[in-house]
């Protein structure tokens, strides 16, 4: 059985994993106001507990996307959020020219895995894609287990540890992609409305 990698996988097949995400957002949103709610209060609502597992065709349309970003992790990144919202990761950091490899946590994630895929990469990619860019820790929790590079049965106590380490971290890096809002005790992610040309001086 070969291995899923973007050398065949065009970046059509990419595009249309985002097109599938957008019209499923596009769906839920008229039904929300359908219901009458708006979308405050609908994320109000959604803050006061974990959002859903998502969908295996959602989940599919996101690992298509995630395939195509660690092929060339030293450059950043456009995901579909779950909302349908574009949001960028910055690249992989890079020290004496090569990329910066840190600890890998095997306990977490798949032997398999591209080379420079660490906890961070997990944690990073999953506060990217929470809808509206804010949630709690167990948000990320829930959408860091649609990666194809995390092991499937592991707990939720471990993951929930893994990615408290992984939000700390994120959040004293020197341009945080991540902030704790205390008083809400939800973390937000701060580089999705960047663009990708403003993380080109990074990749280098």
């Amino acid at each position: 059985m070969t291995r899923d990698t973007s050398d065949d996988m065009p970046d059509k097949e990419v595009n249309r994993a985002a097109k599938i995400l957008m019209e499923i957002a596009n769906t839920r949103s008229r039904t929300s106001f359908n219901l009458g709610e708006s979308s405050e209060e609908s994320r109000a609502m959604n803050s006061l507990e974990t959002i859903h597992p998502c969908s295996e065709e959602i989940r599919a349309c996101f690992r298509r996307e995630e395939a195509l970003r660690y092929t060339q992790p030293n450059k950043a990144f456009s995901y579909t959020a779950v909302d349908g919202k574009k949001s960028v990761v910055a690249p992989l950091k890079r020290r004496g020219g090569k990329l910066f490899k840190r600890i890998c946590h095997y306990d977490i994630l798949k032997r398999n895995k591209p080379p420079f895929f660490t906890l961070h990469c997990l944690v990073r990619d999953a506060a990217a894609r929470l809808p509206g860019g804010v949630g709690t820790r167990d948000d990320v929790c829930v959408l860091a287990r649609d990666s194809q590079f995390i092991v499937e049965d592991i707990s939720d106590s471990q993951l929930s540890k893994a990615v408290k380490g992984g939000l700390d971290r994120l959040h004293y890096e020197d341009d945080p992609c991540v902030k704790y809002e205390r008083g809400r005790h939800q973390w937000t992610y701060l580089h999705g409305d960047r663009k990708v040309e403003d993380f080109e001086d990074d990749s280098t």
